[in-house]
């Protein structure tokens, strides 16, 4: 029996290690499955809302483009007769260059009825609007009889695009399809809506450059507009765009992103139409970040599941239902670390399952070998023993021991050299220990050890110590005292900070020159804008005048004068000069308003509210004591400024519909407060490291703060903001 009983206790031991690793194994595989799963779970999340944010970029953009399309239909429409002159200047202010990057043409087709057609071409010829020849050549092409006629009559630029001037859009040769372009004209007319033909336009003759278009109906104001032939006879033309869709493209996303990132817009076709806009036939190419040979795309989409991922973001552009394809490899969306992550689990279930087993198998097996394994860790340990105390060294870290009943510390070795000393065997007294605190400091430590020790409370206190060689040192002391101390000792340790301490001076000290130069620049913005505004005044507003006042001699020399179209030409001068000398004014009053310094600070933000108001559609409105007394005039100026931020800040991000102003002055401080009823935020200090604040925040504190006032930001998601501000009278 104990022979049996001797040889059953190894085989059980043998047995219960071998089943840890029978469940570790598996266990640590399906942990590698799960963390490689997660792992591209999360990474697949991260791309898609990385493809979702560029997708809202360029959406955004298209919508942009849209929107001059429409400025340019209620050009046509508001006024009773656009010239090309007019047409003209209003392409160039938009300045399409270097704001729509994507547009490479504007222009307007007139709608021409077959009776018509004489008449419209020998007005073109002779238009002298904005060439001084006008177009003695010009005809409608291709030429042939039709029962109406969609003529390019107005094209910017011209340059480079003189082969589209005169093109009837009905019978467009150069179109892809003409056929389909033709219909699409027409469905824009009878519809009213905003169509692109989907079709390639060939642009640029030389270049053979392919690029689609998009067209506006344009009616006669004050028409009906219900049917189909009220908006036929209502009909005056259309305007449209031809767009690159790749500058389109590449203007609003960053290389770095299309590097990494590859993007395919496909055109699935009318956005009305039910149908399966993802199979092949239904989808054509418009745009690829990353062009390769159709053997390559089939392919990648053979590998896709496996080696890439995809997203796809439907957009609805010009009645058209376009396909954001955005997609990536793997192995670029997952980094390195991510990747190795799933192996090191499995390497460390594994390894973990080993060491388990042996554990298991040393302690069931072997008595002798716990007793080794003992010794082992008292070796460990007495090894640890040693560390720490190196390890106190190198941090500049002692302990030391008070026993509340004589007052006599052990202070370990560490303590001893904070102090400037050599190690000592025996103790020292309280008293002799508060002797090393310096003289501002020791009456304070004193009562805090004190106080800790009879409430049996921690006691956590930054002093100064003078050592034995003369220099001020910082320490950190905290003392632990407790009941379940059977010694009744209270133990406690000091930590030498004088690095950090000077760091914090330095960082400090870093902070308020930075403060400092904060307020100097804002003092520097304020008198460049004040010498601005006296520059404009003195310089463009007199030169403004000089060129009106010439004006004015002109027009009446020629006042008698017959030549229309000079007449024309005065009366649009004059009319821009206005409009110049408007806009100059407005400017000199947001560089420096003079109702400000003329009449305080009340008016002036009255009249910026209904600046504001007119501007933006927002309902400001101003309370308080007009009859109150003035501020300072850098007091007047910075909350002046303060409250044009915020009101910039309102009409970017709130979304409001009505924002208050208050100005009330109590018994020793002015206060000024600006909320509105936007979707406001959630508020959490500005030291937070994820919500910094802005440089308009930032400016508006430095402002406040240089004339001894306060700012405060108060709001809460969905319920609007408030700023506060306080200055002292």
């Amino acid at each position: 029996m104990i022979f049996d009983r001797e040889n059953r206790a190894p085989l059980r031991s043998v047995v219960l290690s071998l089943l840890v690793l029978l469940l570790g194994f598996p266990a640590s595989w399906f942990l590698f499955v799960f963390v490689e799963d997660s792992v591209e779970r999360v990474a697949r999340l991260g791309f898609e809302r990385e493809a979702n944010a560029a997708n809202g970029i360029i959406e955004d953009r298209l919508q942009s483009y849209t929107h001059v399309l429409y400025a340019l239909r209620a050009l046509f429409a508001s006024e009773e007769s656009v010239g090309r002159l007019r047409f003209h200047r209003f392409v160039e202010t938009l300045d399409i260059k270097h704001r729509y990057p994507g547009f490479i043409s504007l222009n307007y087709a007139a709608y021409v009825p077959a009776h018509d057609r004489k008449r419209f071409e020998e007005s073109v010829r002779t238009d002298t609007s904005l060439v001084r020849n006008g177009y003695p050549n010009f005809a409608i092409k291709p030429p042939g009889e039709r029962s109406e006629y969609f003529v390019i009559a107005y094209l910017e630029p011209m340059a480079g695009y003189e082969f589209a001037f005169g093109l009837d859009l009905g019978a467009n040769p150069m179109a892809a399809n003409p056929g389909k372009v033709a219909a699409t004209v027409r469905e824009q007319r009878d519809t009213g809506n905003l169509i692109s033909s989907a079709q390639p336009l060939r642009v640029k003759r030389e270049k053979d450059a392919i690029y689609l278009a998009m067209r506006l109906a344009v009616y006669r104001e004050k028409m009906s507009l219900d049917t189909v032939e009220q908006r036929r006879k209502a009909y005056l033309g259309s305007v449209g765009a031809g767009f690159d869709v790749e500058s389109l493209v590449r203007s609003a996303l960053s290389e770095e992103m299309l590097r990494s990132i590859r993007l395919r817009i496909f055109d699935a076709g009318p956005a009305a139409r039910n149908h399966d806009s993802n199979s092949p036939e239904n989808k054509r190419l418009l745009f690829d970040s990353n062009p390769s040979t159709k053997q390559a795309l089939a392919q990648s989409a053979i590998n896709e599941s496996t080696s890439t991922f995809t997203h796809v973001v439907p957009v609805e552009i010009a009645s058209r239902q376009w396909k954001f394809e955005y997609s990536a490899p793997r192995s670029v969306v997952i980094s390195g670390a991510s990747k190795l992550l799933p192996l090191v689990m499995l390497g460390g279930g594994l390894v973990t399952s080993l060491l388990i087993f042996g554990m298991v198998y040393i302690l069931a097996t072997s008595r002798s070998r716990a007793i080794a394994i003992a010794n082992d860790i008292t070796q460990v340990l007495r090894e640890s023993e040693s560390s720490l105390a190196e390890a106190q060294q190198m941090a500049h870290l002692g302990n030391w021991t008070v026993d509340p009943s004589t007052w006599n510390m052990t202070l370990s070795a560490e303590i001893y050299q904070i102090f400037g000393q050599q190690p000592r065997s025996t103790f020292i007294t309280f008293a002799e220990f508060l002797q090393k605190i310096s003289d501002d400091d020791r009456v304070v430590v004193d009562q805090a050890l004190r106080h800790s020790i009879e409430a049996v409370k921690d006691c956590d206190i930054e002093h100064r110590i003078c050592p034995t060689d003369g220099k001020v040192r910082w320490v950190h002391t905290i003392a632990h005292p407790t009941r379940a101390n059977r010694l009744g000792l209270v133990p406690g340790t000091m930590m030498d900070i004088t690095d950090r301490k000077r760091a914090e001076l330095e960082l400090q000290s870093s902070h308020e020159q930075l403060q400092a130069l904060s307020r100097s620049l804002v003092d520097i913005q304020e008198a460049e804008r004040r010498r601005f505004s006296a520059e404009l005044h003195d310089v463009v507003g007199q030169n403004l005048t000089a060129l009106s006042i010439n004006l004015d001699i002109i027009r009446t020399q020629y006042a008698g004068d017959t030549n229309q179209p000079l007449q024309m030409r005065l009366d649009d001068s004059a009319a821009l000069l206005r409009s110049t000398t408007a806009a100059i004014e407005n400017v000199m009053s947001e560089l420096r308003p003079p109702m400000l310094d003329d009449y305080g600070l009340m008016p002036a933000l009255e009249w910026y509210a209904r600046q504001f108001s007119d501007r933006t559609g927002v309902h400001v409105e101003v309370h308080g004591d007009e009859q109150m007394d003035r501020l300072t005039a850098v007091a007047e100026i910075a909350l002046f400024r303060v409250a044009q931020e915020a009101l910039n800040n309102v009409a970017k991000h709130a979304r409001a519909t009505r924002v208050d102003i208050r100005l009330e002055r109590g018994n020793s401080q002015y206060v000024m407060s600006v909320a509105d009823d936007g979707l406001g935020f959630n508020t959490m200090p500005l030291s937070t490291p994820w919500r910094r604040p802005g440089l308009g925040m930032i400016t508006m504190r430095e402002r406040i703060q240089a004339i001894g006032g306060t700012l405060e930001v108060e709001g809460t998601q969905g319920h609007g903001t408030k700023i506060v501000l306080r200055v002292p009278c």
